[in-house]
């Protein structure tokens, strides 16, 4: 009885594996962060010490705003790279002050009152990156 389920059983698993292709052929196109880029953003610095969200995509020419609560902050750019918009000095509680990035490029801040506290911006447009095909392709199928 078991030999007569599993011959079966076992013919069918292999036709059925050989007659399907397992992959999709379209690239995955994502931005950075997974997220397209987008012209405006606001970054909220916490009580908890954080900025979120802490990585933004940002169009060239977006603006970003960041929100101070009542737990002081400020922001600057390591290494005040290039088109890097003015830092946004002192000590700021309960107020918005926005910045724009009219340069492509990558922006790591961070606050000089709270160390560890950092963020990300990448200005500029969507990164494509492109998924290799996975599991098994039959023969004749083009990618």
């Amino acid at each position: 009885m078991f030999r007569s389920i599993i011959g079966p059983l076992a013919i069918i698993s292999i036709v059925s594996g050989c007659g399907s292709s397992t992959y999709s052929s379209a690239p995955s196109t994502t931005g950075t962060g997974g997220t397209p880029p987008v012209s405006s953003a606001q970054v909220d610095a916490t009580p908890s010490l954080a900025f979120t969200p802490a990585n933004i995509s940002l169009t060239t020419g977006g603006t970003v705003t960041f929100a101070f609560g009542s737990v002081p902050h400020n922001v600057f750019f390591d290494n005040d790279p290039a088109g890097a918009p003015a830092a946004i000095d002192g000590v700021n509680a309960n107020a918005s002050v926005q910045r724009t990035f009219a340069v492509a490029g990558t922006y790591n801040y961070y606050c000089h009152i709270h160390p560890g506290m950092r963020g990300t911006i990448v200005v500029g447009s969507v990164q494509t990156t492109t998924t290799p095909p996975t599991g098994y392709q039959r023969v004749g199928d083009q990618p």
